[in-house]
């Protein structure tokens, strides 16, 4: 190799190292694959360092920055390094920087290949939690765990000994308690806190019932999460059902309270209130006026006449369905006729 060459390569290691005395530099072995590289493309620098732009263009979308920092790091570097030589007309200086980009990418994307082997169970919780929606939920909490496994890496990338399986699996660990915290802050908190709303307004004391329920479904929920992690649906059907019940103690409470203290003027003016939803109800669905019922009467003849109308809806929408699903017999009766037909 010539000294020129292995002159510029020392230096320009050396230039990419400084102030990070944990960041890999260039053995000799590299040096020799740069050295290969600079014949590979034959003097001809425009060529090198577009390879040179293609190949980092290709780690970024490869997420190449989280798997080999310290290589992407220098590549980027080096990068601008190749480009400014390249305007200012020294085509072999050029040339030589694009073959270390060309190289340091290539090794970035060994280090990457090592680290999804060595951090396998990592990064596949990592993607759980992503899709949970960790990042955005429990933004600090998520952090912390990536950058624990950011460490990993560079460990990875900066030295050929074995990380401790005990270290990967305390942060495994870690990850696993993130993806609990982030199903309960998305379906059991929101619940917690209506609880603790209808609680501070009087719950316990207007609607004792409504909330004890309340309160049973709201433990009875984040137990469900606990020990039900994998099952998502059934854990968003148990945290909406706990929202509800919440949410049904608080408003029950605030209508209770406002009963307790009616005179004989405000029940009756509660009371025709009533009258007038039900009302309301009775002309939406057109049926007959039940005003001179009491209001039980009144609400069950509004259930009743609903329910005859639902059926009356649905009994000529079920025939047609029945209708259908004859003719689609009888046309796959006859494809099959006809395919044996043309069979014999």
């Amino acid at each position: 190799m010539p000294y020129s060459v292995l002159l510029y390569l020392l230096v320009s290691t050396l230039m990419l190292s400084t102030g990070c005395a944990s960041t890999p530099v260039a053995n000799f072995e590299e040096l020799d694959d740069i050295a290969s590289l600079t014949t590979e493309f034959s003097g001809d620098s425009e060529r090198a360092l577009a390879e040179a732009e293609s190949k980092h263009d290709a780690a970024l979308n490869a997420e190449m920055a989280f798997y080999a920092p310290f290589h992407m790091a220098q590549a980027e570097q080096m990068l601008t390094n190749a480009r400014g030589l390249e305007l200012n007309g020294l085509q072999q200086e050029s040339l030589k920087a694009s073959a270390h980009v060309i190289m340091l990418l290539n090794r970035a994307t060994e280090n990457k290949s090592k680290v999804q082997q060595t951090l396998k169970p990592l990064l596949k919780q990592k993607q759980v939690l992503e899709t949970l929606n960790s990042p955005i939920i429990l933004p600090d909490q998520f952090e912390r765990q990536i950058t624990k496994i950011k460490e990993l890496i560079k460990n990875i990338e900066s030295s050929d000994k074995p990380l401790a399986t005990d270290t990967i699996m305390s942060i495994l660990e870690d990850l696993q308690q993130l993806e609990l915290d982030t199903l309960l802050t998305t379906h059991w908190l929101p619940a917690k806190n209506t609880l603790e709303k209808a609680r501070n307004e009087n719950a316990e004391k207007f609607a004792p019932k409504s909330f004890m329920k309340a309160a049973n479904s709201v433990d009875q929920a984040k137990t469900f999460i606990r020990n039900n992690i994998n099952d998502r649906e059934a854990i968003k059907r148990e945290g909406l059902q706990a929202l509800r019940t919440a949410q049904h103690a608080l408003y029950i409470a605030h209508d209770a309270e406002l009963l307790v203290d009616l005179t004989n003027q405000t029940a009756e003016t509660v009371v025709l209130g009533i009258e007038d939803l039900l009302a309301k109800i009775s002309l939406a669905l057109n049926i007959e006026n039940v005003k001179h019922m009491a209001l039980t009467d009144q609400a069950n003849a509004i259930a009743q006449a609903a329910e005859t109308q639902r059926s009356r809806l649905i009994a000529p929408l079920q025939a047609r369905i029945i209708q259908l699903e004859k003719q689609l017999e009888l046309l796959m009766s006859d494809k099959s006729e006809d395919v044996k037909l043309m069979s014999d």
